[in-house]
C-alpha cells in the first residue's frame, strides 16, 4: 500500500541524497513530521544529517521580532483602547468576554491580510460598493450588499444604531492596537503574520535553506499564501507536495476538495512528482455500525481487530483508531484487547479527566461560594466542605478528625460552616484558609499542589502518573500566575472571580499528559487533526456523528457572517470544507474502514450519522455495509421480595411493644400501605438514614408548626380560651416569630438549646419562615370564630392496652399515640390533628374501607383521627361526645372550611361506632403480630419513590 509520506520520503531522497541538511520540510504537524523521518530513514544506507523539519507557524513565526503576548495580557490592552474611543462604560468583566471575540476577529483580519479600514466602513449609500470595493471579486460585493442592504431596508432601529455607532469605531480600535503591541515589541498570531509578509515587500527576506518542501498541507490563509509566493520567487525555492484523490478534486460540490483546488492552481507540484491520485477506484472494506451508547463505540475494537485477520500487522502505520469525539479515549483504551502488542496514545492524558483537577474544581466552588460572617469569618455552604473532605484526595488524612467532623455537620444539620474550624491538619489548615484576592488564587493552588507533591512522594513512592499530573498542572497555573500578577501589577487592573476562572479553565483545563512510548509502534489511537498527512491500511472511526465529524461549533464573531464572507474571512463553510479534506484523505488510501456513530439522543447530539458518513453511503460508488452494534443487556424487573412470617418475628413485635412504646397509627399506616416497609422499620428496626436537609421539608416544616403552635397555646392549658386571649396572641407578632425562630433552631438546625437570636435566617429558609407564620395567624383566626372553648390538652401522650388474639392466644398489644389537640366547645370533645401534608378526603362510607389493604389512596388521616379517639377514651375513661377532627393546613384558607370528619357525609359521634371500630382494629392488630402475616411491596410503585428502604427492594 502506498503511503503519502513514504512517497515523499523518496522524491525527497532522489532530489537531495547528499543534501538533507540543506533542505526544510514544513508539515501540517510535528507527528507527520516523525512519520516522514521514518520513512527517510529506510532509504538511507548510511548515517546522514537530516532535513529541517517543521511547521508554518514556527516558520513564519521566526521571521519576526515580536513575541506573542497572552491573551489576557493582550485583552487588558484592548480594553483600554476600546474604552478610549468609545467612552463606554463598561467594566472590564463585561467586556473580557467580547474583547477575546473582537481578539480573534483582529486575528482573522491579519491572517488574511484584509484592509481593516474597509472592513470597518459604515456603507450608508450601496452604490458605493463599486468605487470603495473595487478589487473585490463579484460574489464578494453581493455577499456586503445583501448585509448592508438589509441593515439599510429596515427602518432604524436601537440595536441596528448601537451596531453601527459601534462599527465605525472599530477600526481606530484596530489601528491603535496594533500600534500600542507594536511599541511593546508584542503582538497576537495573526499580526505577527501580517508584520512578516507585509515587510517581505519592504526588504527581500533571506531564506537559509536550498529548498523548502511545504507537504500535505490543506486550507492555507492569506499570509500563508504570500509567504509561499515570496518564497517561489526567490529562486524557485518552494516545492509543493500535496495529498489528494481525483474522487473530490474533480468534484465541485464536494467540498473536500475546495482548497486542494486553489492549492494545484497557485502553487502546482513538479511535474516528475509521481503519486498515485486515484485511491477511491479501488476496493474498500467500509462498514458504519450504529452504537445505541455513546462509550459503546468502543467495544468495535475488538470486533474490528478479530474480522480483518492476516490485514493485522505489529507496524505504526498499519491500525489506527482515529477519535471523532475524544472523551471516548479511555473506553477505548480499555476496549483494546490485552493480547494486542503496543498501543501508541498521540493525544496525551487530559488533566480534566484526572482526579487532581477535579480536585481543584471542588476548591473553585469554595472560592465562588465564599461568603463573610458578621464577624469576618469565612463561611461556605455545608455541601461544598463536605466535597472537600470526602474527596479521595484528602479523606485519608486524619480521618478520624474527619469522620467526627462530618458527623457533628449531620446531627447538626449545620448548613452553613465556619471554615477556621477545619484544621484537622497543616493541609487541611492551608486548603481552609482560602484567600481574599484574585491576585492571591494561583498561589493557594499551588501551595496545596506543592503539599500534595511532596506527601505522594512520602507516602507513595510507587505511584507515577499522579504526581506527573501535579507536576504539569503546577506548570500550567504557575502560567496563569505570571499573566494575572503582570496584568495586575503593570496595569492596575481589576480581575473578578468569573474572569480569573475563566481563565483557569483554559490554562489548565486544556492541558494533557503525555502517554509514555514509541509513537513508531504498533496501533495508533488518535484524534482527527493529528491524521493529518498520515496513512493505514486499516481505520476504526469512532463518534462519526454529525456534531463530532465536521464540529459544528465556530468561534463568535462581531463581524457578521455577510461582511466575512465579502472580505474573504472564514466562516462555517470554511471549517465544514476543511474538516471534509481530513475525512476523505484519512479514508482514500485505507482498506479497511469502520466507523460507529451513537445513535443516543441526548444534549446537543441528534444521534445522527455524519454527513461524510451518508456520502460514502450513497455517493463513493462503494458497498458499504450498515450494521448495528447490539449489547445483550438483560433488563428484567428485579425479583419480588417477599418475607413470610415466622414465630421469631411476632415474638419480636411483642417484645419491642409496651406502654412507653406503643404501636402507633403511623405503624399502622405503614402496614396497611406497604407491610415489607413495614417490616424493615418495626421488625429489623432499620433506621430510617439521617440526611443533611438543604431546605425545610415536609417533615420538618410539620415538627416546626406542632412545635410552635403548643407553646404558643400552653399557657391557655386547662383554660377557657375566649376570643381576647387568642387575638392577644395574634397581635403578639414578637411572642409569634421569636416562637417559630425557637423551633427553626430545634427541628432544622438540630440546636440543643434554642433561642431566637442564636437562629440567622437566610435564604429559603426565609420564606418558611413565613410561611409558618402565615399558617399559624389564619389557624387562630379559625379558633377565634370557634372561641370560647376549653383547652383540655396539647401534645399529650396517650395509650391503651388491646386484647388481641395472637396465634390463638389472647394478649395485650399497646397502641397509642401523641395527641396534637384536644378541646371541649360546649359537650363536644374535639380530638384534633394537625397535618401539614395534603389531605385527600374528610369523609368515609364504611368503616371497613379505613382498613382495606393496599390501596393506592388510603385514608390514613381519618384512620389515624378515630384510633386517637379510642386511645383517648379508653385512657380518659371519658363518655362524653367524642369528634375527630383534622386542621388540614392546605385547606385552612377554603371558604367555610370545616375539620370535622364525615361519616356517610353526615356528621358523627365517635361512640356510635366505637365498636365496630374496634372490632375492626383488634383484627388488623392481630393481622400485623400473626405468624403467618407475610411482609411484601406495595403494587403500587410510585409511593416507592420516597421510600427510605427503596434500594434493598430495588424498586427505584
Amino acid at each position: 500500500m502506498e503511503r503519502f509520506l513514504s512517497r515523499c520520503a523518496e522524491y525527497i531522497f532522489e532530489k537531495h541524497a547528499g543534501e538533507l541538511h540543506e533542505i526544510c520540510l514544513i508539515f501540517p504537524n510535528r507527528r507527520s513530521g516523525v512519520f516522514f523521518n521514518s520513512y527517510l530513514q529506510t532509504q538511507l544506507s548510511e548515517p546522514v544529517i537530516g532535513p529541517q523539519v517543521t511547521t508554518i507557524n514556527q516558520l513564519i513565526s521566526g521571521y519576526s521580532n515580536l513575541q506573542q503576548g497572552e491573551k489576557l495580557r493582550l485583552v487588558s490592552i484592548l480594553y483600554d483602547i476600546f474604552k478610549k474611543h468609545t467612552q463606554t462604560e463598561e467594566s472590564f468583566d463585561d467586556f473580557y468576554f467580547w474583547g477575546e471575540v473582537l481578539l480573534s476577529d483582529f486575528n482573522d483580519i491579519d491572517h488574511y491580510l484584509v484592509n481593516a479600514r474597509d472592513l470597518f466602513t459604515n456603507v450608508a449609500n450601496l452604490k458605493e460598493l463599486e468605487t470603495l470595493f473595487d478589487y473585490l471579486t463579484p460574489e464578494q460585493k453581493k455577499a456586503l450588499e445583501r448585509f448592508w442592504g438589509s441593515m439599510a431596508g429596515t427602518s432604524p432601529k436601537a440595536h441596528h444604531e448601537k451596531f453601527v455607532s459601534i462599527w465605525e469605531k472599530l477600526y481606530p480600535v484596530y489601528a491603535d492596537f496594533k500600534k500600542y503591541l507594536q511599541e511593546q515589541g508584542m503582538a497576537y498570531g495573526g499580526m505577527v503574520y501580517r508584520q512578516v509578509v507585509e515587510r517581505f515587500g519592504e526588504q527581500e527576506p533571506k531564506f537559509e535553506f536550498k529548498k523548502y518542501y511545504i507537504i500535505g498541507l490543506n486550507a492555507l490563509n492569506r499570509c500563508e499564501k504570500v509567504f509561499f509566493e515570496t518564497l517561489k520567487k526567490q529562486q524557485d525555492k518552494a516545492v509543493f507536495l500535496w495529498d489528494y484523490d481525483t474522487f473530490y478534486l474533480n468534484d465541485v460540490k464536494n467540498e473536500a476538495g475546495r482548497f486542494i483546488r486553489d492549492n494545484l492552481r497557485q502553487f502546482p507540484p513538479p511535474e516528475d512528482f509521481n503519486l498515485n491520485i486515484s485511491h477511491f477506484s479501488k476496493k474498500k472494506n467500509i462498514r458504519l455500525v450504529a452504537v445505541s451508547s455513546n462509550y459503546g463505540q468502543a467495544q468495535e475494537i475488538p470486533r474490528f481487530l478479530e474480522e480483518i485477520g492476516s490485514d493485522l500487522i505489529n507496524k505504526f502505520d498499519n491500525t489506527a483508531v482515529v477519535l471523532a469525539d475524544e472523551s471516548l479515549l479511555f473506553p477505548v483504551l480499555g476496549a483494546i484487547p490485552e493480547g494486542f502488542e503496543t498501543v501508541n496514545v498521540t493525544m496525551g492524558y487530559p488533566v480534566k479527566n484526572a482526579v487532581v483537577y477535579g480536585f481543584l474544581l471542588l476548591l473553585v466552588n469554595i472560592l465562588k461560594n465564599l461568603r463573610r460572617s458578621e464577624e469576618g469569618h469565612p463561611v461556605v455552604y455545608h455541601r461544598f466542605v463536605t466535597d472537600v473532605l470526602n474527596h479521595q484526595m484528602l479523606r485519608n488524612i486524619e480521618p478520624e478528625k474527619n469522620a467526627r467532623f462530618l458527623a457533628d455537620l449531620k446531627a447538626n444539620n449545620r448548613i452553613s460552616v465556619y471554615l477556621k474550624e477545619i484544621n484537622f491538619s497543616p493541609l487541611h489548615k492551608l486548603i481552609f484558609s482560602p484567600p481574599e484576592r484574585v491576585g492571591d488564587y494561583s498561589r493557594y493552588f499551588l501551595k496545596i499542589l506543592g503539599r500534595f507533591y511532596d506527601l505522594l512522594k512520602d507516602t507513595e513512592p510507587e505511584n507515577q502518573l499522579l504526581p506527573e499530573l501535579i507536576y504539569s498542572i503546577y506548570q500550567s497555573i504557575e502560567k496563569l500566575d505570571a499573566v494575572v500578577s503582570d496584568v495586575l501589577q503593570t496595569q492596575n487592573r481589576k480581575i473578578s472571580d468569573a474572569v480569573y476562572f475563566r481563565l483557569f479553565s483554559q490554562y489548565v483545563g486544556q492541558v494533557s499528559v503525555a502517554f509514555e512510548g514509541e509513537p513508531l509502534s504498533g496501533m495508533q489511537v488518535m484524534g482527527v487533526l493529528e491524521t493529518r498527512c498520515l496513512d493505514f491500511e486499516n481505520l476504526i472511526i469512532l463518534g462519526l456523528n454529525e456534531n463530532k465529524w465536521p464540529r459544528t461549533f465556530t468561534a463568535p464573531s462581531f463581524i457578521p457572517y455577510n461582511i466575512r464572507k465579502g472580505f474573504g474571512l472564514p466562516g462555517i463553510d470554511e471549517q465544514d470544507a476543511m474538516y471534509a479534506y481530513y475525512f476523505y484523505r484519512l479514508v482514500q488510501r485505507a482498506r479497511n474502514v469502520s466507523a460507529t456513530y451513537s445513535t443516543l439522543k441526548e444534549g446537543i447530539s441528534t444521534g445522527e450519522l455524519s454527513r461524510f458518513g451518508y456520502q460514502l453511503r450513497y455517493d463513493s460508488g462503494f458497498n458499504v455495509k450498515n450494521t448495528t452494534l447490539d449489547f445483550p443487556f438483560s433488563n428484567e424487573p428485579a425479583t419480588p421480595v417477599l418475607v413470610p412470617g415466622s414465630l421469631e418475628k411476632t415474638t419480636v413485635l411483642l417484645e419491642n411493644n409496651s406502654a412507653k412504646n406503643p404501636l402507633s397509627p403511623t405503624a399502622m399506616n405503614t402496614w396497611l400501605q406497604c407491610s415489607l416497609r413495614f417490616y424493615f422499620r418495626y421488625v429489623l428496626q432499620l433506621p430510617e438514614p439521617d440526611e443533611m436537609k438543604d431546605e425545610i421539608d415536609s417533615p420538618v416544616f410539620g415538627s416546626i408548626f406542632h412545635e410552635t403552635i403548643e407553646n404558643l397555646y400552653k399557657p391557655l392549658l386547662g383554660k377557657t380560651v375566649n376570643r381576647e386571649d387568642l387575638e392577644k396572641i395574634k397581635k403578639d407578632k414578637v411572642l409569634i416569630e421569636n416562637e417559630i425562630r425557637k423551633a427553626i433552631g430545634k427541628y432544622y438546625f438540630r440546636q440543643r438549646e434554642p433561642g431566637e437570636k442564636n437562629v440567622k435566617l437566610e435564604g429559603k429558609t426565609i420564606l418558611f419562615f413565613e410561611n409558618i407564620k402565615t399558617f399559624l395567624q389564619r389557624l387562630i383566626d379559625i379558633d377565634m370564630e370557634q372561641a370560647p372553648f376549653q383547652l383540655v390538652s396539647l401534645e399529650g401522650n396517650y395509650q391503651t392496652a388491646l386484647d388481641v388474639n395472637v396465634n390463638g392466644k389472647t394478649v395485650p398489644v399497646y397502641i397509642g399515640g401523641k395527641i396534637d389537640r384536644v378541646d371541649k366547645i360546649n359537650d363536644t370533645l374535639r380530638i384534633l390533628d394537625y397535618k401539614t401534608g395534603n389531605v385527600e378526603s374528610f369523609s368515609f362510607k364504611e368503616v371497613e374501607e379505613l382498613f382495606e389493604k393496599d390501596r393506592e389512596k388510603p385514608k390514613k388521616e381519618i384512620l389515624q383521627a378515630l384510633v386517637y379517639c379510642l386511645i383517648y377514651k379508653e385512657n380518659t375513661k371519658e363518655t362524653g361526645h367524642l369528634q375527630p377532627a383534622i386542621y388540614s393546613l392546605r385547606r385552612l384558607f377554603e371558604d367555610n372550611f370545616s375539620p370535622e370528619i364525615k361519616w356517610d357525609k353526615n356528621m358523627f359521634s365517635f361512640d356510635e361506632m366505637e365498636a365496630e371500630f374496634k372490632e375492626q382494629l383488634q383484627d388488623l392488630v392481630a393481622e400485623i403480630f400473626s405468624s403467618d402475616s407475610r411482609f411484601y411491596q406495595t403494587p403500587h410503585e410510585k409511593l416507592c419513590g420516597y421510600c427510605p428502604y427503596n434500594k434493598i427492594c430495588q424498586r427505584y
